[in-house]
């Protein structure tokens, strides 16, 4: 599998739930320029199969439960098979855009974020990557919309949707159900990001439910 550290621990923890092992080519660093030689969407995490590659997390997961159909990553009953697709696409479409925004626009969470992207390369890529960092994403953000929101504005959003998270899990140890699936892999992927490096760490980790809810995830 080739993936930036970035989207690595989402890609990660698929394989970690159904037991299966990988390794990891990395594309740290101004190296990631490489990933468009890996599909015409130019875009990471790749699985690589047997000569057969994979583009996109959504479509690596499900490509891994056609092969691999123990431990599924989709729910077998078609209602909770369609709600762990909802909140897929919702962490992918949605709260991706604020983790990107927590990590891309801060100085501080986006220092954090250069020094994961470049481990391991040499430290003048770290000038480099910072400059392309803050001249890609305010457009990028903007282009979506989320970027024309004043930074409070922003949080509260988000900080409102914590705490739907929050009222879901009071109710079930899981988003979809009595067990782990897609939607607690791709929710979470985005949630750790934020952990990892924004300031919105402490607020997640102080919703009692949602830090147990990421502490039993693979």
């Amino acid at each position: 599998m080739s993936a930036p550290l970035s989207v690595l621990q989402q890609s990660a923890a698929l394989f970690a739930y159904k037991e299966l092992a990988f390794s990891v080519r990395d594309y740290n660093g101004l190296s990631a320029l490489k990933a468009a030689k890996l599909s015409r969407q130019g875009t990471l995490p790749v699985l690589e199969y047997d000569g057969e590659y994979v583009v996109d997390s959504a479509a690596i997961a499900a490509f891994l439960d056609d092969k691999y159909p123990g431990h599924p990553l989709y729910p077998a009953d078609p209602e909770a098979r369609a709600m762990a697709r909802f909140w897929e696409d919702w962490a992918g479409q949605s709260l991706y855009f604020y983790e990107l925004y927590f990590r891309m626009l801060i100085p501080d969470a986006r220092a954090k974020a250069v020094a994961l992207v470049c481990e391991g390369r040499p430290a003048w890529e770290k000038t480099i990557i910072n400059l392309a960092f803050k001249r890609r994403y305010p457009k990028k953000l903007a282009a979506q919309g989320l970027g024309r929101f004043s930074d409070a504005e922003i949080e509260q959003q988000i900080l409102t949707h914590l705490d739907g998270l929050e009222r879901i899990l009071e109710r079930r140890p899981f988003l979809v159900g009595d067990s782990l699936c897609i939607a607690d892999i791709s929710v979470a992927g985005q949630l750790d990001e934020l952990v990892r490096t924004s300031r919105l760490a402490p607020q997640i980790l102080a919703s009692p439910k949602v830090a147990d809810w990421l502490s039993r995830l693979p």
